[in-house]
């Protein structure tokens, strides 16, 4: 972050005064009250000032308040000389501030996502379509919840879409922290906003992950991605279903309904399996999270093949070479193993595939953080300053 802001800082800084000739012809025209009175007092503050804002962080830091205390004593002074050093004071000062207030908000987003969010109200009420603002504030976000702090996941929700929105609508950024690059905001903020929105709105969780899936990006391969899209589907969906089949259905005799409702049952099962096959398929053998994504794929795999494993290694070697499966695209519904209960009378059982459990492996957790993927998404915060912003003329 120190080099981007540096960096800003040149490019605001572009246009150069020479004004040295300044510091001694501010007092040659005389003027009412301090600003003749005072000429030497006023000399002597424009000499620290230039003194300084070339110089280190700290140095430029004291700039900024003598530069001030100079606007407020003697920015009004009418002669022409006078007027000359108050803007280029004021306009120096006004573009430190600039800096300093962008690395004050870099630096709550690294360490206190709250504040970052407070700063960054602020900045987008002055400026709604300030991309680079938004995209840091989903990194904060991110650093919150990974923290066990959800209390912000609306504001992330919120600021993702915009972010989105922003995207979508061909606006860019001179930084695209905390994406690796333009290419990887898009997806990226997909994968985010199916992690912000998992828990209250799976279905709308579930919609974001198939876009982030079918990317061309490193959220394309990421296995976290699968794995979430399996909660969204299980949350979203499948629980539902399956309570509603024990209130309707359960112990019942056959009838089309109940056939009908079973088979939707199954087809939300083969997506959850496709999902989870994929989240397994790409974490690393040896790797700790591989058994336990084998394990929570078998939980779903077993009750769809006869209670048996058979052919779930195949699946998962060979499940990346086959598009995503999306909702429709599910195999034809196969009828019930016995929907006509043990004694032969009647009375439909349990369908073959009721929710296990709906959370993700333990220590899944969105980007950044996870140690779990072949490719990591550079999807973190900046990082975090270590000094004063520094302006360069």
């Amino acid at each position: 972050m120190k080099n981007a802001l540096r960096l800003l800082a040149l490019a605001t800084l572009a246009a150069v005064f020479a004004l040295p000739a300044y510091a001694q012809d501010a007092a040659a025209t005389p003027a009412a009250g301090p600003c003749t009175t005072e000429a030497e007092a006023k000399a002597a503050l424009y000499k620290k000032f230039l003194d300084n804002y070339k110089g280190t962080p700290e140095q430029q830091k004291t700039a900024s308040e003598t530069g001030k205390e100079y606007i407020n004593k003697y920015g009004a002074c009418p002669d022409d000389a006078d007027r000359k050093v108050a803007t280029f004071v004021q306009n120096w000062v006004n573009k430190y501030d600039a800096v300093a207030r962008d690395f004050a908000f870099t630096k709550a987003v690294n360490e206190n996502p709250a504040e970052a969010f407070r700063l960054g109200r602020e900045r987008t009420t002055t400026n709604p379509d300030d991309l680079k603002t938004y995209l840091q504030l989903v990194a904060a976000g991110t650093k919150a919840v990974q923290s066990g702090n959800k209390s912000l996941n609306a504001e992330a929700t919120n600021a993702a879409r915009k972010a989105l929105q922003l995207v979508e609508q061909g606006k860019t950024s001179d930084i695209w922290a905390p994406f690796a690059s333009q290419a990887e905001a898009a997806p990226g903020l997909n994968y985010y906003l199916g992690y912000f929105t998992l828990e209250n709105s799976p279905a709308e969780a579930a919609t974001f992950l198939q876009k982030a899936a079918q990317s061309n990006s490193t959220y394309g391969k990421e296995p976290t991605t699968y794995e979430f899209l399996a909660a969204a589907y299980i949350n979203g969906e499948l629980k539902a279903l399956a309570t509603e089949w024990k209130a309707k259905y359960e112990g019942k005799e056959a009838t089309p309904e109940s056939e009908g409702h079973y088979n939707k049952i199954n087809a939300v099962t083969d997506r959850v399996i496709d999902a989870l096959a994929r989240a397994a398929a790409l974490t690393p053998a040896g790797n700790a999270a591989k058994a336990a994504r084998m394990t929570k794929l078998e939980q779903f795999y077993k009750p769809r093949h006869n209670d048996s494993t058979a052919g779930m290694n195949e699946l998962v070697a060979g499940i990346l070479s086959k598009p995503l499966m999306l909702p429709g695209m599910e195999p034809k519904p196969t009828p019930p193993a016995d929907t006509t209960g043990a004694n032969g009378t009647g009375g439909a059982t349990t369908p073959a595939t009721t929710p296990a459990s709906s959370q993700p492996a333990a220590g899944a957790t969105a980007k950044p953080a996870s140690t779990t993927t072949t490719t990591t998404p550079a999807a973190k915060p900046a990082p975090t300053p270590t000094k004063p912003p520094r302006t360069r003329s």
